[in-house]
């Protein structure tokens, strides 16, 4: 960034443009009307600059980003008073003035130009990072709105930097989206966030239970919707209370369009992740628009739909795997003969996957997951009437030498050509080491290459030809998984897709989050590189994973019950625990009193 010194140099020979006026003042000095606007006082512009920056009541000490140059009066002033500027001007005829005027031989920092640029700029971050202030000069910002709220929103981004913001995310009762918020909640820990998982899968047998022990089914629904309004007020009271920066609701969560709206007032940012086909689900309609931010999986036709509902602020964010769950492992002799097999097939069984795989009957082949129907397939059907969990999973990929995956449809015969939302599947076989053939849904080859990493078909006799070709080959087979494999750990991670969602949200958002504030969230390896390992505390944290968040609720649940012999710093610890459980009690007193 060049100074305002510098920038006179190379704006001397540019000539003002039109709609740039000198106006004499009272004082002697000058001004300038821009486009019809006077950028100070017309009769004592120094004098008034000192009283807009007593106005402004600018927190003493910090440095301050100074939007708008002006004729320089304002600036020049808070220099005089002692503070550390940095100036940024859209206009390059206003700079022109003001470093040629009031700002004549000044060494401030000067930017002109496109703001986005200041993302980058080391002297600006600089400034950001000492904690700078904005001070927008209000002529400037009446001219140009949107760049004043542009710069507001990239001091925001650069002061969020590197920050652990805090996330909630609320779940459903049940559903295909509930893995998946494990998986992404983990990822915002491991990112180093602090992080809520609203779990609402507690409720799903109570809810089985309200509504399928009643006949009428009026009186059912009714009763369904009372539980789901209960979990929304539950939900709400955990967010609120957790109070972090953003909130994620995923599909299928037990709350209403009113639930972002209350959000909004605590000054959470809300986003949903709509994990589901918009053609099959439309309830994305209705609640789209009321979110800050609108998370999807299938790009092209349904964000044209978004945008026509209005939501603009929406953005493709695809599933993907959790590394600490979708991994490798080694089957027992026992597990092998269970699961080993020279085709599987994990996941429900929708219409077209009924039609396909009965075309497969003559390999050894073994289906997993609940609702297959067809007659010719119930000899392959593995526990049939249960779910999988994730390590059963794993051990499915690891016991077939083919994984074969079929997007659902529930018209088409086998594979759907309109297939636009890419399954989990995709990415969790991979993860798990296992060579996989997939149909060609629409956009899958950004993710991986079906040359090397992932096969496809598009009928059922290329997948016969498929099958034929890589099942004798074990070398060729691993090869191909292995590649998939790195692929998926480098770029298809949860951390990858939380990290997408933060990026995008306080990219729009920056602003309210810095205006909530950040709570702090050190782990205790940070906390022992401040009081030094030898000392009785870091002593103590050094026998704690090092990513424990140094907060009394984590310390907790490892500090023995009263009773146990405790550690000087465990006993430190107990004393604010039980001190903290006394004062709960006795606020609970008196407002009962």
């Amino acid at each position: 960034m060049k100074t305002a010194r510098e920038w006179a140099a190379e704006l001397a020979q540019e000539p003002l443009r039109p709609g740039i006026e000198v106006v004499p003042c009272q004082s002697g000095e000058t001004t300038l009307r821009v486009d019809g606007v006077l950028m100070h006082s017309k009769y004592r512009p120094r004098e008034e600059a000192f009283r807009l920056i007593e106005s402004a009541e600018l927190e003493p000490g910090k440095p301050v980003i100074v939007v708008g140059a002006g004729s320089g009066y304002h600036v020049r002033a808070l220099i005089e008073l002692g503070r550390s500027v940095v100036v940024v001007e859209p206009d390059r005829g206003v700079a022109k003035n003001a470093v040629e005027g009031a700002l004549e031989g000044c060494d401030a920092p000067l930017h002109l130009g496109n703001p986005e640029v200041l993302l980058g700029d080391e002297t600006f971050r600089a400034y950001v990072e000492r904690g700078a202030q904005v001070f927008v000069h209000p002529p400037t910002e009446r001219l140009h709105p949107q760049y004043a709220n542009a710069v507001r929103g990239i001091v925001a981004r650069l002061s969020l930097h590197g920050k652990r913001l805090g996330v909630a995310i609320v779940g459903p009762m049940y559903g295909g989206s509930l893995p998946l918020c494990t998986y992404l909640a983990n990822a915002f820990k491991r990112l180093g966030h602090r992080t809520l998982f609203v779990d609402n899968s507690e409720a799903w047998a109570l809810y089985q239970s309200i509504t399928g022990t009643v006949e009428s089914k009026n009186a059912s629904g009714q009763l369904g919707s009372l539980l789901a309004n209960v979990l929304e007020q539950w939900s709400y009271a955990r967010v609120a209370e957790f109070a972090p920066n953003v909130c994620i609701v995923m599909a299928q969560a037990p709350v209403s369009p009113a639930f972002p709206l209350r959000l909004k007032k605590e000054k959470i940012v809300s986003a949903f992740w709509f994990v589901e086909n918009w053609r099959h689900m439309p309830y994305w309609r209705h609640i789209c628009a009321h979110y800050d931010s609108f998370f999807h999986i299938q790009p092209g036709e349904f964000e044209k739909k978004l945008e026509e509902a209005g939501c603009t602020n929406h953005a493709f964010v695809q599933s993907a795997c959790d590394p600490e769950v979708h991994k490798p492992v080694k089957l027992s002799k026992e597990e092998l003969a269970e699961y080993g097999c020279e085709i599987s097939f994990a996941g429900a069984g929708y219409y077209n996957r009924n039609q396909f795989l009965a075309g497969l009957t003559d390999y050894q082949l073994k289906i997993w997951g609940t609702e297959w129907h067809a007659r010719e397939l119930q000899p392959f059907l593995c526990r049939p009437e249960k779910r999988f969990t994730a390590d059963e999973f794993a051990k499915i990929v690891a016991g077939a030498a083919v994984n074969l995956n079929l997007h659902s449809s529930a018209t088409h015969s086998g594979v759907d050509p309109r297939c636009d939302a890419i399954n989990p599947r995709v990415f969790e076989i991979a993860a798990c080491g296992g060579f996989q053939l997939c149909d060609p849904c629409k956009g899958l080859d950004r993710f991986f290459d079906p040359q090397s990493e992932l096969p496809t078909y598009r009928d059922l006799p290329e997948c016969r030809r498929l099958i034929d070709r890589y099942l004798p080959d074990d070398s060729e087979r691993k090869a191909i998984a292995a590649r998939a494999r790195e692929r998926a750990l480098r770029e298809h991670t949860y951390a990858h897709r939380a990290q997408q969602m933060l990026d995008f949200v306080v990219e729009r958002f920056a602003d309210r989050i810095a205006d909530k504030g950040v709570r702090a969230q050190r782990t205790v390896s940070e906390i022992i590189e401040r009081v030094g390992a030898a000392s009785p505390l870091g002593a103590y944290l050094a026998t704690l994973p090092p990513d424990t968040p140094f907060a009394q609720a984590a310390l907790n649940e490892r500090i023995p019950l009263m009773g146990a012999k405790l550690s000087h710093a465990e006993g430190v610890f107990a004393y604010l625990r039980e001190l903290r459980t006394s004062a709960e009690t006795l606020l609970e007193m008196f407002d009962g009193a």
